[in-house]
């Protein structure tokens, strides 16, 4: 019958092997899912209409050769961006992107192929490629561009007990709610109306009529892409408020690379052996 220490043993190497084994089958995943090469990784992105937006990509490069870049749109025809051995290729770039879209040359060599893109519109959200081709072969990988309209809000008290949240340009049309650190009920006191603006925008006006002294008040505009938050009090010696616009950027957690984790795997099976 075998001791103690030659179970533990047995034991240990099994781990080793599911461990390995676990590492060789995620790889096996990337490769066959995406098959990709070298490392992409494209960031989901917000956009405001009529802004400038960067569009994330970035990769392993090839510091000694050329590393091309294609951005595309899914769905639509001819390329948004080509740049090829050192040169910015536009022939066959689609006709909504020309004049608005560049890349960041210098940074290029550093594995930087995120694309500017100018005067955003409704048209430009979707899906976007980001493919790079160089010595150490292709990889590409998708990001999602979403666009919307969002500002800051304001506030103001028209009259002693009325307090008034205003902001302009929302796409899609907006929510609207009202919270107070008081146990009082406010939803009956709000009045909300949307003005129509110029290019399918809305404005907001929100007004909370019977506020009290030395309550605080917030007012929140938000979309499934952005927030306007208006923080407000009626005081003895007026109106007290703050404000902020938080858009909902975030690394989409899909594109990030499965190399990751299979370096993170690796590195808890060298302590576990170490141990």
């Amino acid at each position: 019958m075998p001791g103690i220490g030659k179970i533990i043993f047995r034991i240990m190497i099994a781990i080793i092997v599911i461990l390995l084994l676990l590492i060789a089958l995620i790889i096996g995943i990337g490769v066959a899912g995406n098959k990709l090469t070298i490392a992409v990784t494209g960031v989901y992105t917000v956009g405001r209409i009529s802004d400038d937006a960067i569009l994330g990509c970035t990769f392993i490069p090839d510091t000694t050769q050329a590393n091309n870049i294609q951005w595309e749109k899914v769905g639509t025809s001819g390329v948004v961006y080509k740049y090829e051995n050192g040169k910015s290729l536009l022939n066959g770039q689609n006709a909504d992107f020309k004049g608005r879209t560049s890349l960041f040359i210098s940074e290029i060599k550093s594995g930087n192929a995120s694309l500017k893109l100018t005067q955003i519109e409704l048209s430009d959200a979707g899906t976007y490629k980001c493919i790079i081709t160089n010595s150490k072969g292709t990889g590409e990988d998708t990001l999602t561009f979403k666009v919307g309209g969002y500002t800051d809000v304001v506030v103001t008290s028209p009259s002693n007990d009325t307090l008034r949240c205003t902001s302009s340009d929302w796409y899609p049309k907006p929510n609207v709610t009202w919270e107070s650190n008081s146990e009082d009920n406010i939803t009956n006191t709000i009045k909300t109306t949307y003005p129509p603006a110029l290019f399918n925008l809305t404005d907001v006006t929100s007004e909370l009529h019977g506020a009290q002294l030395d309550v605080e008040y917030t007012c929140k505009i938000h979309t499934v892409l952005a927030q306007a938050v208006g923080v407000s009090m009626l005081t003895d010696f007026g109106l007290q408020t703050t404000a902020r616009l938080e858009v909902f950027n975030s690394v989409d957690p899909l594109s990030v690379p499965r190399l990751w984790i299979c370096a993170l795997l690796l590195s808890l099976l060298l302590g576990f052996v170490h141990h």
